[in-house]
């Protein structure tokens, strides 16, 4: 016969029987025995013991349930944050691109510049050459003006020649004494 008993009965009686199982669970039923053992005591039915297989299982399906689904969200968390990264990687590349073509162009410019500076270099003189040809051409001054004097003498010289044998100097130191007489004269 089963007789019903409260949670607090039913747990002091499975403490009574030492039955572990039932410590740890409330039953609100429980088999009571009304057949009288060898002594003349009720013999007592020992309760069913029931496997646990049910609830190890619950507990392995719920993890691997829980388990399942925060990889699931983890792995498209981690998809997210991938897409990210690698578009912000490819903006970063873009640029960076963008910054390399400027500094071919900035290179290109610079090697321009340098060549036309090479060929102005080739084509201009030092300080040491302008130097040089400076005393070059004070040389050739000094040797123009010489030669000049040389020719303007040279000149006199032929002019004097000249008057002396047409006999011009006579008769112009003659008009000039006269025309001296005739101004003091006057």
């Amino acid at each position: 016969m089963l007789t019903r008993l409260s949670g607090a009965a039913a747990a002091a009686a499975a403490a009574r029987r030492g039955s572990a199982a039932a410590g740890r669970r409330l039953e609100s039923t429980i088999r009571v025995g009304t057949e009288t053992g060898v002594a003349g005591r009720p013999a007592a039915s020992e309760p069913r013991k029931r496997r646990a297989i049910g609830g190890f299982r619950g507990g392995v399906l719920g993890f691997l349930l829980g388990v399942t689904t925060a990889g699931a969200f983890g792995f498209v968390y981690l998809i997210e944050e991938y897409h990210r990264a690698t578009g912000l990687v490819l903006s970063s590349v873009e640029e960076l691109e963008r910054s390399s073509l400027k500094v071919k162009e900035y290179v290109k410019k610079i090697e321009a510049v340098e060549a036309d500076v090479g060929r102005l270099r080739s084509n201009s003189a030092t300080a040491q050459q302008l130097a040089q040809a400076k005393g070059d051409w004070r040389k050739q001054n000094d040797i123009l003006a010489r030669d000049l004097l040389e020719l303007k003498a040279h000149v006199w010289q032929v002019e004097q020649d000249v008057d002396t044998a047409l006999g011009r100097a006579a008769k112009a130191k003659a008009g000039r004494s006269n025309n001296k007489a005739k101004e003091a004269k006057d």
